[in-house]
């Protein structure tokens, strides 16, 4: 849906975690039409980790694990800019991102995750599995267990909840496995540095849960410190040596390493350091929330349910930043429920000095878990939101023709940042001199925003526009571009215009044109018109012209990208398709 509302400021959430899932899912629920919203993630998906157990477990498909960002954003009206952080700039309101532009925005809430800590292991090979992030996990537990016959021994270290669930779904799903081929169990070993199982837990909880693991043959080893992993052994700091073939990494964590290099105030940790209003202690418009943050007020462990019930005051604390308006605090839970798989279908749970086990328990996190996800999967059906008189457009009241481009200020700066070697000034028109003894080809396309990314969309109208070229027999020549953008203010048309331009200049060097020229304008929406002028010998001119019946046609490309991108709109298109759809499209 095309929105009348000026975006007024733009509002980045960086990381698909659990709290800016809810935050997303809430914008698309009560919308903010004069708020631009932008999700940046490395993936189209993300992955709810309390379902992890049950997927390694055999008990849940893994197609059930993710979340589809790119439904979540258009549900939201966010766009979705896939694309690796590596740096903040909070000073200058602006995030780095690997091999593309930087983002501007106006406020950033971070939800990003966090990252192994390898820091105790003098040395590791590949046969060491971090649990953290999960999509990786997750491909390198597919390949061990495809490759699973039977037998070997594993050990996971790190017996806190995610390491106890991960050694009963893993002694579960590989010991199925190895009976259906007639040969022995695995050998599990759980270890961990400190002396007592869950400490937190209640007593009698910790004696149930170790006896489960000696029910199930998986060897406890406490006090087990690893300091080095590699050629099939896993030592620990007193000497002691495990004869393993495959370790899993379920302990310690670290915040991103372009956290801990940022000027946002950080703790000790390494994490962002913020306040009861999830708001960065040293920048008001910056907010962080679940593992890449700490509550300097009110400490809490890393999980994810924290992070989950952050949404709604996070939520609240950007609209009421954006309206001026005084933020509300986050007060956690002194106490929450645990629930621990243990592998086959029945579970332990706590709160506080309460717990209880059974299959009961293994039903209710199952539970828990789907009506979760469920609430992502099957979002609810919106009607549009009405815009006040103050933020719509009257189409009678915007400029028409010439008066309503874009502030040439605006264009020669974005240009004379994107490519400051760039050559002459560019125009409306440009002067063409065809090479001796050759013809001109020319032809023209146009996108609409079919994705949410203006980089790649850009990239995208270039390759289609010289795609007709080189049909033709041609190479590349000068190049002009038309944009449409939506209306917006200063710092957002300047911000969305030089994602563009970056996209439009990187792909006219790929190609091997020359941007000389083009028009910009402002309207509802994003448009991108590129014009290509080719060149070509008359000899090597081809055509469709003449074609006949039981002629060869060559397919470069697959068919159907259209049928693709209309079933995603209607949010029935899995995320790996558009993914495997805008990477050909890319290519030239």
């Amino acid at each position: 849906m095309i929105s009348s509302a000026v975006k007024l400021r733009h509002l980045v959430l960086l990381g698909g975690g659990h709290a800016h899932i809810g935050v997303l899912r809430m914008l698309g629920m009560h919308p903010e039409p004069d708020l631009k919203v932008t999700l940046v993630s490395p993936s189209r998906e993300t992955p709810y980790s309390g379902l992890l157990p049950g997927v390694v477990g055999g008990h849940s498909p893994e197609q059930d694990l993710y979340i589809d960002l790119g439904r979540l954003c258009q549900f939201a009206g966010a766009d979705l800019v896939l694309a690796t952080a590596t740096a903040i700039d909070p000073g200058g309101s602006e995030i780095e991102l690997r091999n593309r532009p930087n983002l501007a925005y106006d406020y950033l809430s971070i939800d990003v995750g966090i990252e192994p800590a390898l820091t105790d292991l003098a040395e590791f090979d590949e046969a060491l599995v971090s649990v953290k992030p999960i999509a990786g996990f997750m491909a390198r537990f597919n390949l061990v267990y495809e490759q699973y016959r039977g037998g070997g021994a594993f050990a996971i270290v790190g017996a806190g909840a995610a390491g106890l669930e991960l050694a009963f779904a893993l002694n579960h799903r590989l010991g199925i496995k190895a009976e259906k081929n007639g040969l022995p169990k695995p050998v599990l070993y759980l270890c961990q540095a400190a002396a007592e199982l869950l400490p937190e837990a209640p007593p009698r909880l910790r004696a149930k849960a170790k006896n489960a693991l000696a029910a199930q043959g998986i060897q406890f080893r406490p006090q087990f410190r690893a300091v080095r992993q590699g050629a099939g052994q896993l030592a620990s700091a007193s000497g002691a040596v495990l004869e393993v073939d495959q370790v899993f990494w379920a302990t310690g964590a670290a915040p991103q390493a372009f956290l801990q290099n940022s000027d946002l105030a950080g703790t000790p940790s390494g994490y962002i350091a913020v306040n009861a209003q999830l708001q960065s202690v040293s920048h008001p418009n910056v907010f962080a929330v679940g593992d890449a943050a700490d509550m300097v007020e009110q400490a809490r462990p890393k999980a994810g349910v924290y992070a989950v019930r952050q949404a709604p005051i996070l939520f609240k604390n950007l609209v009421r930043m954006h309206r001026g308006q005084s933020l509300i605090r986050f007060k956690p839970q002194q106490r929450v429920l645990s629930l621990i798989s243990l592998g086959e279908q029945t579970a332990l749970g706590y709160k506080g000095p309460f717990w209880a086990s059974g299959r009961s328990l293994w039903r209710l996190k199952r539970r828990i878990d789907y009506k979760f996800l469920d609430s992502f999967k099957n979002l609810p059906l919106m009607t549009p939101p009405s815009v006040s008189n103050g933020e719509a457009l009257d189409p009678n009241m915007q400029c028409r023709g010439c008066g309503a481009k874009v502030a040439s200020s605006i264009l020669s700066e974005v240009l004379s940042e994107l490519d400051p070697d760039g050559g002459r000034v560019l125009d409306d028109s440009a002067v063409l001199i065809p090479p001796a003894g050759e013809l001109m080809i020319q032809s023209v396309d146009a996108f609409r925003p079919i994705i949410d990314d203006p980089y790649v969309l850009a990239k995208i109208a270039v390759v289609h526009a010289v795609s007709d070229i080189y049909a033709m027999g041609g190479r590349v020549g000068p190049i002009m571009v038309n944009l449409t953008l939506p209306y917006g203010s200063e710092s957002i048309t300047r911000s969305l215009l030089q994602q563009v331009m970056a996209g439009v200049l990187s792909q006219t060097k790929a190609e091997g044109g020359q941007l000389v020229g083009g028009h910009t304008a402002e309207g509802l929406e994003l448009n991108i018109t590129v014009s290509v002028t080719g060149w070509a010998p008359p000899d090597d001119i081809r055509t469709s012209r003449g074609t006949q019946l039981d002629d060869h046609l060559v397919l470069t490309k697959a068919l159907g990208t259209g049928t693709l991108f209309a079933a995603s709109m209607r949010g029935q298109a899995a995320p790996s398709w558009i993914s495997h759809a805008v990477a050909m499209m890319l290519q030239s």
